[in-house]
């Protein structure tokens, strides 16, 4: 057995050490960096699996947002909310610990918030600036087209070889 850390043969017993968060199987030597032991015999119990299939959850942030668009006229709803909430830029700014130049450039809607910022309006102002898109059809096709394919010639010589056969 090699030691996780550097590597080398452990002689003796593994010691097994959590370090910098990572359950790790070490040597004596470089059991000192761990901060913790763990006991690799504890079994851990997962949660069932629910029957039927489980509900999809994007696997990124970007296919998160695939489906948002940003509302027409974002600026002009920032600034708006901004002024009912009694807030000046600069008030606006420090409650979103962002620079006053970013907001300013959201309301001239020089800016493309990222959902980050969607989140800090959100929460500050109350304002949804994220609108589900319509999402273009794409059209079905039968076969790609792409020229023959392995499996293609496959078919073609085992129907040619029936053929010559019968």
């Amino acid at each position: 057995m090699r030691c996780e850390v550097c590597g080398n043969e452990i002689r003796g017993r593994p010691f097994y050490r959590i370090i910098e968060g990572a359950k790790m199987t070490v040597c004596g030597s470089c059991s000192r960096f761990g901060s913790a032991d763990w006991d690799p015999s504890a079994v851990q119990v997962r949660a069932r699996p629910r029957k039927g299939p489980a509900p999809r959850r994007p696997r990124n942030e970007v296919e998160a947002a695939e489906h948002l668009e940003l509302v027409e006229d974002y600026g002009e709803k920032i600034r708006k909310a901004r002024q009912k909430a009694g807030m000046t830029v600069e008030d606006l700014a420090k409650k979103i610990k962002e620079k006053e130049s970013v907001v300013k450039k959201l309301e001239q809607e020089e800016l493309n918030p990222d959902n980050n910022l969607v989140r800090k309006i959100r929460n500050a102002l109350g304002l949804e600036l994220l609108v589900a898109g319509e999402t273009p059809a794409v059209p079905a096709t039968a076969r790609p087209v792409t020229g023959r394919t392995l499996g293609d010639i496959m078919k073609l010589s085992q129907t040619k070889e029936k053929e010559e056969k019968g």
